[in-house]
Parts: structure tokens; sequence; C-alpha cells
């Protein structure tokens, strides 16, 4: 799995954080007159100025940070990742297509193997079952079968690419729910890397991500999978966890 932020607000200025968070704050001057000076202003307030008022408004209403985007390409992730990646409302997405995309010659096709397919008696089921589903897509596309109709036997986990295009607000909104321990590892990975890339040309990103609310849930969930209690009471606290979450 790779992340790669290919574009974002900023990009093309030679202060990219500044630019963003200028964007963001004269969205958020919505009492005042709004007009290009009062961008010019702001570009020239110092950067504890402007970090001063980022801490207020990563607590306050959050339209303005609709203001900044990002365009990630996440290479080498599972389609079972993205099935549940593609259900983010208010993003757009481009995806590598299998429809027309014969994976039946050259370096083929390759696939996510999850961390519980571990062990012998395992993983030789998983592979060998792969290598299966490989001879038998190749077979049919060699026979005259269609590449639309021969990719209906090929696996959830196949490996593939996608674009993503969001704004801040539903970055920001994406990391806060799925920083739940429920949710799938290779998501969390593919957030990881999207935080990691944003962070380093939005640093002051950390303040709308990292609340202290959001580290407070996480310990929390950590001590819930401690605690020798049934799954389905385990399962119930967690999904308090992630109300709180959702409301704070």
């Amino acid at each position: 799995m790779n992340v790669t932020l290919v574009d974002f607000t900023g990009a093309c200025h030679e202060n990219p954080a500044k630019y963003a968070a200028a964007q963001i704050i004269f969205a958020k001057s919505t009492r005042l007159t709004m007009e290009p000076a009062l961008f010019t202003k702001i570009m020239d307030m110092s950067e504890e100025e402007m970090f001063k008022e980022l801490q207020y408004i990563a607590n306050t209403i959050p339209s303005s940070w609709e203001f900044v985007h990002y365009n990630f390409l996440i290479t080498g992730v599972s389609r079972a990742f993205t099935h549940q990646f593609v259900r983010t409302r208010t993003a757009s997405f481009a995806q590598q297509t299998m429809r027309v995309l014969d994976v039946s010659g050259g370096p083929g096709w390759d696939y996510h193997t999850g961390p519980s397919i571990a062990g012998d008696q395992i993983e030789s089921v998983y592979h060998s079952t792969m290598a299966e589903i490989d001879k038998a897509y190749k077979k049919m596309i060699k026979d005259g079968a269609k590449v639309e109709d021969a990719r209906g036997v090929l696996p959830t986990n196949i490996l593939t690419n996608i674009m993503v295009s969001m704004n801040m607000r539903t970055f920001v909104e994406m990391a806060r729910k799925r920083s739940s321990p429920r949710t799938q590892g290779e998501y969390r990975d593919v957030l990881d890397g999207m935080k990691k890339a944003a962070f380093t040309v939005h640093p002051w990103l950390k303040l709308f991500v990292d609340r202290t609310f959001d580290k407070a849930a996480k310990d929390l969930d950590a001590k819930i999978a401690e605690l020798e209690i049934s799954q389905e009471k385990r399962i119930e606290l967690m999904k308090l966890v992630d109300l709180m979450r959702s409301q704070s």
C-alpha cells in the first residue's frame, strides 16, 4: 500500500501551509467585509496569529474547512477496502477499472492477505485458492470470455489503485470516525498514510484531526479491548465510544 498526495490547496504557493490556513481563516471571517484586501491582510498575519485563529476554528462550526482540498493517489489496496472507502458521500473517486483491464498476462494480479491469515494450514488454503482463481481466469480469457465477464471470479482482495479528492472537512471527519479499532486494519493503514502526507504540507492540520477527546477515546478503546468480557459486551461498549466520537 502506498499513499501519495498529488495535489492540495496551496501546492503552487511558496508557503502552502500558510496559504491554505489563510483560506480557512478568510472563509471563517464572515462577520467582516469579505474582499481581496481582507485575504491579503490575513496572509500578512504572523504564524503565531494564524495558529491562534486555527485553534479557535478547529473547535467551532466546520463549514470553513471545506475551502481546503486534498487529492490522494492510493495504490496497492484491496477492493475490499475500496468498497468501504467509496461510501464517503462527499468525496470524488477515480478507480482503476476491472471491466476492460485484462490481468491475465504480464505480471497478472496480486492480492491482499489479511493479518489473521497466518499459520501453515490457513495460509496454504488461502494462497492455493488464489492460484486456482488465477488459473480459471486465464483459461476463460484464453477461451474467448470477455474481460468484463471473466472478472466475476476475481477475489474481493485483488489489489487496485484509486484516486480520491476531498475537502478538509470530509477528510477530518473521516479520520475521526475511522479511528475506532473496529475499523478494518487496512483502512486504518491508509488513513495513517493520508494523515502523514497531509500533515507534511499542512502541519497545523493536526489541530483538527488529533483532538484531545479523540486521543482519550482511543485510550478508552484500548482499555475495552483488554477487559475480560464477552465479545457482545465489548462491541456494545465500543459502539458507545463511537457514538461519543460522533457527537463531540
